[in-house]
């Protein structure tokens, strides 16, 4: 444990996952920092006993309480879901048992010390920053609980003394515990001096050290940005985004320099939030972090222009936009994604219209505000060769750069410079290419971790289940294999697709051969989500198993295919696609006389993504949810069937959505989708008939008797007519009898007996006329 790193940390007001580890790693307490197994402020208890360590805190400088570590033991067992408090919350609690503002902060992290994730909580207590500010202790103001022995008392002054939150009961207490203090910080800075980070540290510019010796390529890119922070003054916030390792860092850092020398600003602050640096050793923690909160970056700017920064956050605010508002400035905030404060873009994005400031952000995501984004692709393979050119001179080593060694440095490496880099050094130490190319994606590989663990670790679960399961197929998958293998909903697996391209960990694309999307990452991308394929349990066993059986069940066998070869020609079918489409409907059909509704679900929906182009499928569908009474969704796949019909699939589709409109009681409906059915089906009588029917119910009874009598007579001229002959009969005797005209109704029941006496393969429907006597 170093006081003086934790006293920065307060300083600093570090919330950060990086902060919580090294908190943890000091395995004990001290002034500024305290552990909690647990934290309980339901009670009066919990509430005072929580105060009372605030306020010692507070009087101390500031510090961390760390929910989730035992006390005494130090050990990070963690909490099993998220504390139920924020920030507002906290205050509320302080404020009701000592009648005090304090100003405290919550962050909360998953964490993996037991195997598997549990949630830590970092509550922070901040102060002033001036040591000699703290020479005024702030007491307890009133009376809370004064009759139980946890109660606290007004005039109370509390503090931290050593790893013990204590009460202080006279002045010359406080004094020496405040030198003692003091001494110790100060002796801990002594003892581990560090130098400025700035390698430009003059006037009103602090530029960091540059991470490249050259600057390679990207050309249009500087160009971009360039012309991004300069050309339109509307445009305040330039977001340079895309994977680890792809070189965000060094390109905002070359614009910072470009900047510098041209001086096109007044001032420059660049501040990186990046934890940890990639070595040929490892990954080891930066040194050069200057990036942590949002009152970090208000004191550097206010440092900048040689302003001692206040202690009030509001006053530090007002102070920096009345700089920025007078002074040119550009200010490149690098890794932001980084740092768990949300306060520092909503900062940046609300500065008024009268700052003259620029600001570039570089993160791993889009940050989905409107900032102007540049997007920074990996390294084609042209990029690859010049890039690797320039580093095997920089490191001294002979490689013979042919074409394809480089599509083999760049399909390993995935167009990352930081992993080309990392490569080329660790061919350097083995003097074997293939070997080091394989490392980059082997089992202990940091490339993977440095590049990706910070992104994985903020994604939602959902967006971590897609990604792992891309991992198990061969070529980019559609949303449908995608949806299968994770067993996930569309609406689920679309949020977290849109998750993932923002974060540039995946990209949708077009197939060329059907236009259908789909998604597409990077080999080394995919390498470290496999690795992750366990903390979801049998996802990847299941999920191999489920595509499996899907592509069997997509597979065109020829004696399915022949059964169906009278469908397909009467509806046209004809690609593969809707083929398979119309034979999942039929296996769905089969499953649901079966009673397996479940599997009939699946067959169903199976048919939609297969073929979403199908009329048929749409119509069949419609059908299913109909049998299922599930009317709004009969609708719309009716509608659709309806809206991509032709004249092969319109009476089919039409019917079916006449049929959709007969359950909601929808007479008029029904008639005009009956109508649209007959103008693509024109000879079929059996639709002829139900929209005569239709017709008779919703009043329009002249008509209905125009269609029946129009198919008594096209059938009657036949020599053999069909049973709809007779349907047609009774239900325009029907009609007659409702408009009153017996003699009409009368000669047709004269002349159904006849046709029955005639053809006698028309009895079956002898019934039907039999009831109308």
């Amino acid at each position: 444990m170093n006081l003086a790193t934790i006293e920065r940390m307060v300083r600093e007001g570090d919330l950060s996952m990086e902060a919580l580890k090294y908190l943890i790693d000091c395995r004990g307490e001290c002034e500024w920092l305290d552990f909690k197994q647990e934290l309980h402020l339901e009670n009066d208890h919990g509430a005072a006993s929580f105060t009372r360590d605030a306020l010692a805190m507070k009087n101390t400088g500031g510090g961390y309480i760390v929910v989730g570590v035992q006390d005494r033991s130090w050990v990070p067992v963690g909490l099993a879901s998220e504390l139920p408090y924020d920030a507002k919350l906290l205050r509320d609690k302080i404020r009701r048992a000592a009648g005090i503002e304090i100003a405290v902060d919550i962050v909360q992290h998953q964490l993996r010390y037991t195997g598997e994730p549990r949630w830590f909580a970092v509550i922070f207590i901040r102060s002033a920053a001036k040591r000699k500010k703290r020479r005024t202790p702030t007491l307890v103001k009133h009376d809370f609980c004064i009759k139980e022995s946890f109660g606290l008392r007004r005039g109370e002054i509390y503090f931290r003394r050593g790893d013990s939150t204590v009460r202080i009961d006279n002045s010359e207490e406080l004094e020496e515990l405040l030198d003692d203090l003091e001494e110790r910080a100060d002796q801990d800075s002594l003892d581990k001096e560090t130098k400025s980070p700035f390698a430009v540290d003059s006037g009103t510019y602090r530029l960091l050290e540059k991470d490249y010796r050259f600057f390679v390529g990207r050309n249009n890119l500087r160009e971009q940005l360039v012309s991004a922070v300069t050309r339109d003054p509307r445009i305040w916030i330039i977001n340079v985004h895309g994977p680890g390792g792809v070189g965000k860092s060094a390109l905002a850092t070359w614009a910072a320099y470009h900047f510098y020398e041209d001086r096109t600003f007044e001032a420059i602050l660049q501040l990186t939030a990046k934890e940890t640096v990639l070595t040929a050793g490892g990954i080891t923690r930066s040194e050069s972090r200057t990036l942590y909160s949002l009152e970090g970056l208000l004191d550097q700017i206010l440092r900048l222009f040689s302003e001692e920064p206040p202690d009030a956050l509001e006053e530090k605010k007002s102070t920096v936009i009345e700089w920025l508002s007078v002074w040119p400035t550009l200010i490149v905030l690098d890794n932001l994604e980084t740092v768990d404060d949300g306060r520092i873009i909503s900062f940046v994005q609300e500065l008024p219209p009268e700052s003259l400031a620029k600001v570039i952000i570089t993160s791993r995501r889009k940050t989905g505000g409107w900032e102007y984004p540049v997007t920074v692709p990996e390294l084609n393979n042209a990029e690859t060769r010049e890039f690797a050119t320039v580093k095997a001179e920089e490191l001294q080593i002979n490689l013979q750069l042919t074409d394809r060694r480089i599509e083999q440095i760049n399909k390993a490496c995935g167009g990352l410079p930081l992993a080309i880099q990392w490569a080329l050094g660790r061919f350097k130490l083995r003097g074997d290419l293939d070997s080091a190319l394989k490392d980059v994606k082997g089992e202990d590989s940091p490339v993977l971790e440095f590049s990706f663990r910070n992104i994985w670790d903020v994604l939602s679960q959902d967006a971590k289940r897609a990604l792992s399961v891309m991992y198990i197929f061969d070529t980019p998958p559609g949303i449908q294999l995608l949806a299968l293998a994770a067993e996930m909903s569309h609406d689920r697996l679309d949020t977290a697709l849109r998750e993932l391209e923002e974060a540039t960990l995946v990209s949708r694309q077009l197939h060329p051969a059907d236009g259908q999307a789909v998604f597409v990452s990077l080999p080394i991308t995919l390498a470290f989500a496999g690795r992750q394929l366990s903390q979801f349990g049998t996802l990847e066993t299941d999920a191999r198993r489920r595509v499996q059986q899907y592509t069997q069940q997509m597979e065109l066998k020829s004696w399915e295919v022949e059964r169906f070869v009278s469908v397909f020609e009467r509806y046209g079918i004809q690609t593969d696609n809707e083929k398979r489409g119309t034979i999942l409907c039929r296996r769905g059909e089969s499953e649901t006389f079966s009673g397996n509704l479940e599997s009939a679900d699946d067959l169903f929906k199976q048919a939609r993504e297969v073929a979403p182009t199908s009329a048929y499928v749409f119509a069949m569908s419609a059908n299913y949810e109909l049998a299922r009474k599930r009317i709004g969704q009969a609708i719309n796949f009716a509608n659709i069937a309806c809206s991509r019909a032709n004249k092969l699939t319109g009476g089919l589709a039409y019917s079916v959505k006449a049929r959709v409109c007969d359950a909601q009681r929808d007479k008029y409906g029904r008639v005009n989708a009956l109508r649209r059915a007959v103008e693509f089906s024109p000879s079929d009588l059996v639709l002829r008939h139900q929209l005569g029917v239709a017709l008779s119910r919703a009043g329009e009874t002249d008509a209905a008797i125009r269609t029946f009598t129009k198919i008594i007579d096209d059938e009657s001229m036949k020599e053999v007519p069909s049973e709809t002959l007779l349907m047609a009969i009774k239900t325009r005797i029907i009609n007659y009898r409702r408009l009153g005209r017996t003699d009409e109704a009368r000669e047709d029941l004269v002349l159904a007996k006849a046709l029955l006496a005639h053809h006698p393969h028309l009895s079956s429907q002898a019934h039907h006329i039999a009831e109308l006597e």
